[in-house]
């Protein structure tokens, strides 16, 4: 019996193929990544693809051409900044029709086109309240943001803004002091419902479309961290609440982006495509009305 399982492992290894595959590489497009509103004038990056089997950083397109459209007539040629990409002095209208046109030397001309929302997201209550600490035993404040959704197909994302309070060490006291303090995005998290897909952390607004609230009142619960009262001398913290009415181009673009980052490492998902609504090209062009509310949060509310 010992001979044969020898025999039959020897036949196992002899049976093996090795079979080469040739992989098509593609040459490189252009990959834009753009996205639009009344508040800041146009700003576009424009990187270049890579193959399956790259390893490398993505690569800046440098002396590129691109053009914006409102409509059919060219309004704007952007001007490359070494920092940002390409970026331009007039700011997008709200519900105007806006084309970018990117164009350079061995690349295919891409193009893309979106609509700014044109209605702006009226907050009837943004509410905070301390809630439960975490598994850290971190305190958590919980923030109530309710609106009311016109009819039809609309598509919505919100965020929250707060200080950051930054220290150094006082070498004569030993005590840690505020040197400075900057606006940063807090992470928040929420078990709504009416988030369908997992959102992904490093993109702290969450998204979602309105198919179950249409035409009806939104009232969303999340929970949040004040980090400025981590400092005991600090009793309440200006914070700014944003919600954002989104076109449905940028939101296809962030579920899909969130639904892949979910799946990454699970051996047994299905494969999921982002989003691209760029011709000949890939990436988002996408555009976006924000409304923004300044809340007062107290430590002991």
């Amino acid at each position: 019996m010992r001979y044969l399982f020898v025999l039959l492992a020897v036949c196992a290894i002899s049976c093996e193929v090795v079979v080469d595959v040739d992989i098509p590489i593609k040459p490189a497009s252009i990959t834009v990544h753009s996205t639009i509103n009344p508040d800041s004038t146009f700003q576009v990056q424009l990187t270049a693809s890579q193959n399956i089997l790259s390893n490398n950083q993505f690569s800046t397109i440098p002396e590129a051409t691109v053009n914006i459209y409102d409509g059919e007539i060219l309004v704007e040629t952007l001007v490359q900044n070494s920092e940002d990409g390409y970026k331009g002095t007039l700011k997008p209208l709200k519900g105007h029709t806006y084309t970018i046109e990117a164009s350079k030397t061995n690349y295919k001309t891409v193009t893309a086109t979106d609509v700014v929302p044109s209605q702006n997201v009226k907050l009837n209550k943004v509410t905070f309240a301390k809630n439960a600490n975490d598994e850290y035993n971190q305190q958590q404040y919980s923030m109530t943001i309710e609106f009311d959704d016109p009819k039809g197909e609309n598509y919505y994302e919100i965020g929250l803004y707060g200080p950051e309070l930054h220290y150094e060490r006082d070498e004569d006291t030993g005590e840690y002091v505020v040197v400075d303090t900057v606006m940063i995005q807090y992470p928040i998290d929420s078990e709504d419902g009416i988030f369908t897909v997992e959102q992904y952390y490093s993109d702290r607004f969450w998204s979602f479309s309105d198919d179950v609230v249409d035409g009806k009142t939104v009232k969303i619960n999340f929970n949040t961290y004040i980090y400025p009262f981590w400092n005991e001398t600090v009793d309440e913290v200006e914070v700014l609440v944003a919600v954002r009415e989104i076109s449905y181009s940028m939101f296809k673009y962030k579920q899909t982006a969130n639904l892949q980052r979910s799946l990454d490492g699970d051996p047994f998902a299905e494969p999921v495509p982002v989003y691209n609504n760029v011709k000949n090209g890939y990436g988002i062009f996408g555009a976006y009305q924000q409304t923004t509310s300044t809340v007062t949060v107290r430590k002991e509310e």
